[in-house]
């Protein structure tokens, strides 16, 4: 299955720590997860934030691209993100790939 690198950013004004509209999105969305991740075919690798950068990252196997744009919408987390999705691939596999060559 492709495997998916997920950046999410947003402002310190649309941050669920500072703003009580997004807290309630962000407390509905984390309950969410993993029903919306299962109902994709979808799984999550890891999960990292940095707080003060306001960033968020994913790593998450998925069958395409359009169930991770799915599961990010179905969940909430595109409502106070900007959010770049990237099919992804382990250096390994790159290295070994050109020392076949």
């Amino acid at each position: 299955m492709p495997t998916f690198s997920v950046n999410m950013k947003h402002t310190a004004e649309s941050c669920p720590m500072f703003n009580t509209e997004v807290k309630k999105k962000f407390k509905e969305a984390v309950g969410k997860r993993e029903e919306t991740a299962k109902k994709l075919g979808i799984k999550v690798l890891s999960a990292w934030t940095s707080t003060m950068e306001h960033l968020t990252f994913y790593i998450v196997e998925a069958p395409s691209q359009q169930a991770v744009e799915d599961y990010f919408k179905e969940i909430g987390f595109a409502f106070w993100n900007i959010i770049k999705i990237r099919q992804v691939k382990l250096v390994e596999d790159v290295v070994r790939g050109i020392e076949k060559s």
